[in-house]
């Protein structure tokens, strides 16, 4: 069932269409002036929309290419003293995963009605 839209909305419309016919019968060239305007103004807020928008992207790229330097590019010591690197207390990663086992190798006890 389509819904009826708000009366108002409906008066809004029927006044626009009204003005923009009455405004094109008696003076075009106010009309293509307003309309030119209009589109103009809209055209350099979508510039500017698109230019912050584009600004925060470019942010956020340099911090991620920021971030991300700094994981896999880390900086190296100076080689110059040897350090002995204890193997033995490093500890090792301890998984928490257990094995179940299955009945792969019994056969299954099946009534006979």
């Amino acid at each position: 069932m389509r819904r009826r839209p708000f009366p108002l909305i409906t008066l809004l419309i029927v006044f626009a269409i009204f003005g923009f016919s009455y405004r094109l019968w008696n003076d075009p060239i106010q009309l293509l002036k307003q309309i030119f305007f209009i589109v103009f103004v809209v055209a350099i807020f979508y510039g500017i929309y698109k230019w912050m928008q584009r600004q925060r992207s470019n942010h956020s790229y340099q911090k991620a290419v920021k971030q991300s330097k700094k994981l896999h590019h880390q900086k190296t010591k100076p080689t110059s003293k040897k350090q002995t690197r204890p193997t033995a207390l490093k500890k090792k990663h301890v998984t928490h995963l257990t094995v179940i086992e299955g009945k792969k190798g019994k056969k299954k006890n099946r009534a006979s009605f």
